[in-house]
């Protein structure tokens, strides 16, 4: 039973980047949960992916610079000239 709970860091590490984008399963989160409580590692790197993904998430729901909306026409008008010249 204890070989099915331990994890390695790298499919721990990968958990950890799954949460923020679903919800684990139970078994997940009991794996993670026993894994970052025996690695040190593993639990700092947890707590900055947390603290990431908080920064991500403040600075998206911020105001978008001038510069950034102008590059964003300019992809969004190269990205649609070439759908249409596909379309040909």
């Amino acid at each position: 039973m204890m070989k099915k709970l331990m994890l390695s860091c790298k499919t721990a590490t990968g958990l950890m980047e799954k949460k923020h984008l679903e919800r684990l399963s139970i078994r997940e989160r009991i794996q993670l949960a026993f894994h970052t409580t025996l690695c040190d590692a593993c639990r700092r790197y947890e707590q900055q992916s947390r603290l990431l993904e908080r920064l991500f998430k403040s600075k998206a729901a911020g105001p978008v610079s001038p510069e950034i909306e102008k590059e964003s026409a300019v992809l969004e008008e190269k990205i649609l000239q070439q759908l249409d010249a596909h379309k040909q």
